[in-house]
């Protein structure tokens, strides 16, 4: 079994959607040595490879390098779900639903705490 690369020790944690703190609290080892995985720091094999099982325990396929091809990270927590994409109206038929666009006022038109601007007196005082 190869070791995974601390970057793609990151990527798994990222893919899986954990911050450090819960991988401290789910695979029982420390957050500081969770950093230290993941960065490197020391040659931390045994606490790398407890981070790795867990992991691949939590549904990700680590791909080992191959030819020309560096590491892979697949995650089995979203295989076999079709992607759903947002269903946007076409630009026309948006418009229409929606009406007019409201006019937006410039900054420069807003005077702060002030609805209309001051009028100058006319009764012509001197």
């Amino acid at each position: 079994m190869l070791m995974v690369p601390p970057d793609i020790l990151r990527v798994a944690r990222e893919f899986l959607g954990l911050t450090q703190e819960q991988v401290e609290k789910h695979a029982g080892i420390s957050r500081a040595t969770v950093q230290r995985v993941e960065r490197s720091v020391r040659d931390l094999p045994q606490y790398a490879l407890l981070v790795q099982h867990f992991y691949e325990n939590s549904g990700i396929e680590f791909v080992a390098p191959s030819g020309d091809r560096g590491w892979g990270v697949f995650n089995h927590n979203t295989s076999g779900r079709k992607p759903r994409l947002n269903k946007l109206k076409k630009p026309a038929e948006a418009v229409t639903a929606l009406g007019p666009s409201p006019k937006r006022k410039r900054n420069s038109d807003v005077v702060s705490g002030a609805t209309e601007p001051a009028k100058p007196n006319s009764a012509g005082s001197s």
